[in-house]
């Protein structure tokens, strides 16, 4: 016989004062004949009227008595919800009266729903079978509404001002529990001034993985990265007076090209969310996949002010300086001197144009090297950006650059602002004696026609061999055979979480070792009702965890019809559930004649649960 340990205290108690022939008796009184019994099947919400987007419940409940394990009911499809995951729970409650045992179990499956549109929505009923016969539930009517003031779907967004609507923050929810949040510095910029945006995953769950399902695109914009996440870094922000794990996923600097309206498209991110146990009989939990995807943000371009626009503008927006030097002050035989500017500052430096150099007599400018060397940060790009331009003197004498003019928009103060390079000298030499002719090739030239051949001297080579070594394809054969076992330990990892069964089969093998070892410890202390209750729970826990059964609860009836559904041997059948009597027998009738040799009954388990 099977029962709990109220159940237990209770015959034991019997056991001790009855006499031997009574005591066999009353255990034959409490050990009900298994039945197919009835079951109740009802479903429930946890609120009745219900927002657009808010997250409720749907509660399918089965109760019965002397109840065995239940399959999940089946939803019909729901075309006015989201089903957001689901889990489950159960509880069993195990009495004795008037010698009659009584079991009675509830498990309740949960489901996370929300409404998609106005009006009242139906829960069609939901259907159960359990032991060859059909349960139905009722269906449930739920009033939707439009959203509450503060829970509206979009959700408010880390970093925003207090005060803002949610709405206007750029971030859309799942159930107010998981939404992704994208923040832009400013929603209104000019042409060319950066805008910082933050993309981060907000949760109030616990998160396994993710990755994501769209990539963000960012269509008008010049994109400068600043951080893109490799690993979920949650910190804890209070966001409308509640707490979320927030982990930002990417960074990045938009540079506006043109006038207008401009749109950052919606982004999307798949999340796996581990649901947490709801009792002891849901061990593991569950994971539920789940893609959530930011709104569209809006934002205002502005064109640059065409009115004292100068003419030496050349796209910089931003707060710049400028410089130029030569790289010499006098040259000979046609070499050339590089002029060299440089742009440094705050702003849009990529999309700087080259400015334009007034052409000098005698003179021949090239078109510049152009050098980019910035850094991204969340402040801005930052850096210097540098014009190289080759000068090819092609007549003798002492030339002067006049002062180079730039200018730039800077729009904190919303004005062009102009900068000029002081004059340059330098003199050249020798340039109509070269008299050798100039081969341009994209700003770089060569002077002369000569080339010099490099002639080997060596009258033999010797043969190297071509073959490469073996010894790296070892490698290789390792590094396939980690991923294969990276592969299986992910998939494992999953699976432990998600399917409770496997769980509990995978964990079964070392639950009983430890559960052995207790039996044997207190028959080495000589403590026989300790040793018999340790080795009914090794023995049913075994059972329980190796087919995914609520074992414990079960009278031997139940447990033979158990064992006998699952195909297990008769003769092991047999042996196992001698094994449970014997105990049952040593230590609630002490008095009757049990098991005399608790070694041979404790070398009997071992053999038995090692054929199941």
């Amino acid at each position: 016989m099977v029962t709990t340990p109220r159940g237990i205290g209770r015959i034991g108690v019997a056991g001790r004062l009855l006499p031997a022939g009574l005591a066999l008796l009353a255990l034959a009184l409490v050990t009900p004949v298994a039945r197919a019994a009835e079951i109740e099947f009802s479903a429930s919400v946890d609120q009745a009227t219900v927002g657009v987007g808010e997250p409720f419940q749907l509660v399918l409940t089965v109760r019965g008595e002397d109840m065995l394990s239940v399959p999940r009911p089946v939803i019909p499809p729901l075309p006015d919800f989201d089903v957001l995951g689901g889990t489950s729970s159960q509880s069993t409650n195990i009495s004795i009266i008037n010698g009659q045992l009584k079991k009675n179990a509830t498990v309740s499956f949960v489901y996370g729903l929300a409404a998609k549109k106005l009006g009242t929505s139906t829960i069609p009923a939901c259907k159960l079978s359990y032991q060859g016969k059909e349960y139905q539930s009722q269906p449930i009517e739920v009033t939707v509404v439009k959203a509450a003031q503060g829970q509206s779907v979009p959700q408010p967004s880390p970093g925003a001002p207090m005060g803002t609507p949610p709405g206007a923050r750029g971030s859309a929810s799942l159930a107010g529990g998981v939404f992704i949040s994208v923040v832009p510095s400013r929603r209104t910029a000019y042409v060319g001034e950066p805008i910082v945006v933050e993309i981060a995953l907000c949760t109030r769950y616990q998160i396994a993985n993710g990755g994501w399902a769209a990539l963000p695109s960012f269509d008008g914009f010049w994109t400068e990265q600043v951080f893109e996440a490799d690993r979920f870094d949650f910190q804890r922000r209070v966001i409308d007076g509640k707490a979320y794990g927030v982990s930002v996923l990417k960074k990045v600097l938009l540079f506006p090209l043109s006038p207008g309206r401009a749109t950052i498209k919606p982004m999307a991110f798949n999340v796996a969310v581990t649901q947490a146990p709801r009792d002891v009989f849901d061990m593991f939990g569950s994971t539920q996949a789940v893609k959530v995807e930011s709104t569209p943000i809006v934002l205002d371009i502005l064109a640059l002010p065409e009115k004292d626009k100068p003419a030496e503008f050349t796209g910089g927006v931003g707060q710049f300086t400028v410089t130029a030097s030569l790289d010499r002050t006098s040259t000979t035989n046609s070499e050339p001197v590089n002029l060299t500017l440089k742009v440094t500052g705050t702003g849009n430096l990529r999309m700087i144009d080259k400015p334009v150099i007034p052409p000098i007599a005698g003179l021949k400018i090239l078109d510049p090297e152009i050098k980019d060397d910035v850094r991204a940060s969340g402040a801005g790009v930052r850096g210097t950006k540098t014009f190289r331009y080759p000068i090819i003197p092609q007549s003798d004498g002492k030339y002067v650059i006049a002062p180079i003019v730039m200018a730039t928009f800077d729009p904190q103060t919303r004005a062009y602002k102009t900068m000029k390079t002081g004059p340059l000298e330098f003199a050249a030499s020798g340039s109509a004696a070269a008299g050798a002719p100039l081969v341009e090739a994209t700003g770089l030239k060569v002077l002369g026609t000569d080339i010099g051949y490099i002639k080997p001297d060596a009258t033999t080579l010797r043969v190297v061999p071509m073959d490469p070594p073996r010894w790296p394809n070892l490698l290789y054969l390792a590094s396939l055979g980690m991923m294969g076992c990276a592969l299986w330990y992910r998939s494992h990892s999953e699976r432990l979480l998600s399917d409770r069964g496997y769980a509990r089969k995978t964990r079964s093998s070392s639950l009983v070792r430890r559960r052995l070892r207790e039996a044997e410890k207190q028959l080495k202390k000589d403590d026989p009702k300790g040793f018999h209750a340790a080795l009914t729970q090794a023995v049913m826990g075994y059972v329980g965890d190796r087919f995914n059964i609520d074992s414990h609860a079960m009278t031997k009836d139940q447990l033979r019809a158990e064992l006998d559904r699952l195909q297990v041997p008769g003769e092991t059948s047999a042996a196992l559930l001698e094994i449970v009597d014997q105990c049952e027998i040593a230590r609630f009738s002490p008095g009757i004649a049990g098991s005399s040799q608790p070694r041979a009954l404790f070398e009997k388990t071992r053999d038995v649960l090692g054929r199941i």
